[in-house]
């Protein structure tokens, strides 16, 4: 005899009781596995994270060797290792590691938090640091005051921070952020933006810190602080003016952006000061939809008789290469060429299970490169010859305005207009992203098997198409503009005025 078949009732019944029975075991494995952030991982886990991340870098990175030789390479990795002799939380973990990424001098190869780092982060957010603090010029003032302390006035220098001097910690946050080649001005930068976030990466969360400033007088003295929240302002009522007062004229109205868009990308403005000057505010290169805001931009800018365009790339992280060298386009007079080389080492590497952008990596060793008879991994674009818009190509004066922040793509574009288009300057300071090139392209992230950091290694190495050696700097301005603590703290844009003044005295010229 056989047994008899379920019903179809029944089976559906048992389906549905597997289904709910999985729900359920995704559902406790999930709060099982809830992020603490105070655990600890064996030295073996450590060491074997430690292993493979130095293992990938040696494999695959493209520009391991490209400013630092491998001898000092070596010597951070085994300096490294030795410090891996306890356990360690993964925080910890990622402080022991992080100046290893600062010796490869690649912006673009990093160590990042973990996943579940980042959400508990988000969701239980640590004390801000109690002070706004501004690095500029070798010296640590005050920005804004977080505390009840109202004897800490604005510009204020603090001299340590809970018993260290301030270039001690400085030196050491240096130590965590890569940048491109010997460039400085990107580490400036991070350390001037967020200063409290790089404080409690070295030295952790706390809600105390201990401080020793110096006013204006000399006077030295010691504080403890606490972040304390800001009041909420209020609005004050405005009250109509008395009708017996002569009316004043009608203010013009500001003019509007010429070509609408969103705010956060990119904006094109004509200037308020003078109408024969545009102003192209671009954010990020990180956008799908550039071709048709370039077209349209320089559409407007022609109908406008545009005769000055300011570009401003400060803070600009890059993007997409594609967006960047379409924006050339516009600015260039004749057929130009972007990369000399860009070049992988190989295309799948050992730890492919755990690097990331795997179908990204497989669409592109499959048709966008070349193999060589070496092994190396050539992608298209190497080499190739760009055409300059015709129609709507600008035929003025260009002003680029770059400073630390300015980085990747938004390096790769000032370095080629400002040694393709005559009638292009640099105006502000040195770009944080190389002006020779960079390793990107693809910078997929290899997440490691224990403390799930994150490791960012790029694919390709980029060599642009500019002449002489590259000597690991930034693109220099044509005109260097440096700022006070007092320009930061009124806002004053030092850059833009800057441009006005060269215009104003037709002295555009390199």
């Amino acid at each position: 005899m056989y047994p008899k078949k379920p019903s179809t009732v029944n089976r559906l019944l048992s389906i549905a009781y597997c289904l709910l029975l999985t729900g359920y075991c995704l559902f406790f494995t999930a709060c099982s596995r809830r992020y603490d952030p105070k655990q600890t991982y064996s030295v073996e886990q450590i060491r074997q994270d430690f292993d493979v991340m130095k293992n990938a870098l040696e494999e695959a990175h493209p520009g391991l060797y490209r400013y630092t030789s491998p001898d000092s390479i070596r010597w951070i990795f085994d300096q490294t290792a030795q410090q891996l002799n306890r356990p360690m939380t993964e925080r910890e973990f990622r402080r022991v590691t992080n100046p290893i990424f600062a010796y490869v001098r690649c912006g673009h190869t990093d160590i990042y938090p973990s996943k579940g780092y980042t959400k508990y982060i988000k969701k239980n957010k640590p004390k801000e640091f109690p002070l706004v603090l501004y690095y500029l010029q070798n010296k640590l003032l005050i920005l804004q005051n977080n505390t009840d302390d109202s004897t800490l006035t604005v510009g204020t220098e603090v001299m340590e921070l809970d018993g260290q001097p301030v270039a001690k910690v400085v030196e050491e946050m240096r130590r965590m952020i890569p940048s491109d080649g010997y460039n400085q001005t990107f580490k400036n930068a991070m350390i001037a933006g967020g200063f409290g976030a790089y404080y409690r990466y070295l030295y952790g969360n706390k809600d105390t810190f201990q401080v020793m400033v110096k006013d204006s007088l000399g006077k030295q003295r010691k504080l403890n602080l606490t972040f304390t929240k800001p009041p909420k302002t209020t609005p004050k009522a405005k009250t109509k003016p008395a009708n017996t007062a002569t009316p004043k004229p009608p203010v013009a109205p500001v003019p509007r952006p010429i070509v609408k868009t969103n705010t956060k990308l990119r904006t094109l403005k004509i200037s308020e000061k003078d109408s024969s000057v545009a102003i192209l505010d671009i954010n990020t290169f990180s956008d799908n939809k550039y071709q048709r805001f370039y077209r349209r931009a320089f559409k407007a800018i022609k109908a406008h008789d545009i005769k000055h365009l300011i570009i401003d790339l400060r803070a600009n992280g890059g993007g997409k290469s594609d967006a960047s060298i379409n924006l050339m386009s516009y600015l260039l007079d004749s057929n130009y060429v972007v990369y000399d080389t860009v070049v992988a080492i190989k295309g799948k590497p050992t730890f492919n299970r755990l690097y990331g952008h795997k179908f990204h990596r497989f669409f592109t060793r499959i048709f966008s490169v070349k193999k060589t008879s070496d092994g190396m991994l050539v992608n298209k674009a190497t080499a190739k010859a760009h055409k300059p818009n015709k129609k709507y190509g600008f035929k003025g004066n260009v002003y680029l305005l770059t400073n630390g922040r300015s980085f990747s793509a938004a390096s790769i574009f000032p370095s080629i207009v400002q040694q393709y288009s005559p009638r292009a300057v640099v105006v502000g300071r040195e770009t944080g992203g190389g002006k020779y090139g960079c390793n990107a392209f693809i910078s997929p992230y290899l997440t490691l098997p224990n403390t799930k950091a994150k490791v960012r290694i790029p694919m390709f190495k980029i060599v642009l198409h500019v002449p002489s050696r590259d000597q690991g700097r930034g693109v220099m301005p044509n005109h260097a503009v440096e700022y006070t603590f007092d320009d930061v703290r009124q806002n004053r844009d030092l850059d833009m005025l800057k441009v006005y003044e060269l215009i104003k005295s037709g002295k555009s010229e390199k």
